[in-house]
This record gives C-alpha cells, structure tokens and sequence, in this order.
C-alpha cells in the first residue's frame, strides 16, 4: 500500500501506526493487570516517543540529506507535542512543569544531535 508512497510520508504513517499500536497494548496491558508487559510497552512508547525523527527515516528508508533534514524536523514537532502528552501521563494526568519542561528537553536534544549527525555525515561524504 505505501511501497509507492514518497518516503517521508510512509515513514510519518509507520511511526503513527507503531506509536497507536503501542499505545493500544498500553490499554490493554493495563486493563489485564498485565505489569511486566505494561511495563515494557510503557517504555517503548517513551523511547519511541523521544525518537520519531529517526524512526521517521528508518522506517520510510530516506536517502537524500533535503528529506532526512525535513524528517528530522518533522518528527521533532511530532515529539515536542508527543512529550509534553507524556509527561502529563507520567504525572497521573496532571501537569507537572519539571516533568514537562525534562520531556521536552530531552526531545530537544535527540533531534538536534541527530540534525547535527545528519550534518555531519554530509560533510564527511562532500569533503
């Protein structure tokens, strides 16, 4: 279905489709009592959410520097907005400014160093 798609949008589908499959086996995890599988589903979710940036260049397999840039920059968005949800939950659906603003700078700082990467690994290839 996506084999055709152009591949930042088949890397943003597979990270929304991973991400809404994880967070479905939260819920259902959690609704059985099912500690060691919420557990470990809870902290997929986290990871994933500090990550889709590079999830979505892995996942859409992007080659050229442009579209890893504009993925990198996309996913970032995504994960500042994916953050500040999660942190809410980790708060038990409250806010919580420390929680937040440690989420979001986390979230900062993976995309950036991974802009940088991206960055570098151009140059490396031009020079």
């Amino acid at each position: 279905m996506l084999r055709n798609a152009p591949s930042l949008l088949r890397g943003i589908c597979f990270s929304a489709t991973l991400y809404a499959g994880l967070f479905f086996a939260h819920i259902i995890a959690a609704a059985q009592d099912w500690d060691l599988a919420f557990t470990l589903v809870a902290g997929s979710i986290t990871l994933l959410t500090f990550i889709i940036g590079p999830c979505i260049i892995m996942f859409g397999r992007v080659v050229v520097l442009k579209e890893k840039r504009v993925a990198n920059s996309t996913g970032h968005a995504i994960s500042l907005l994916l953050a500040v949800a999660l942190a809410w939950a980790y708060a038990d659906q409250s806010i919580d400014i420390t929680l937040t603003l440690s989420f979001l700078f986390i979230t900062s700082l993976v995309h950036l160093y991974h802009r940088r990467l991206l960055n570098q690994m151009h140059a490396e290839k031009m020079g």
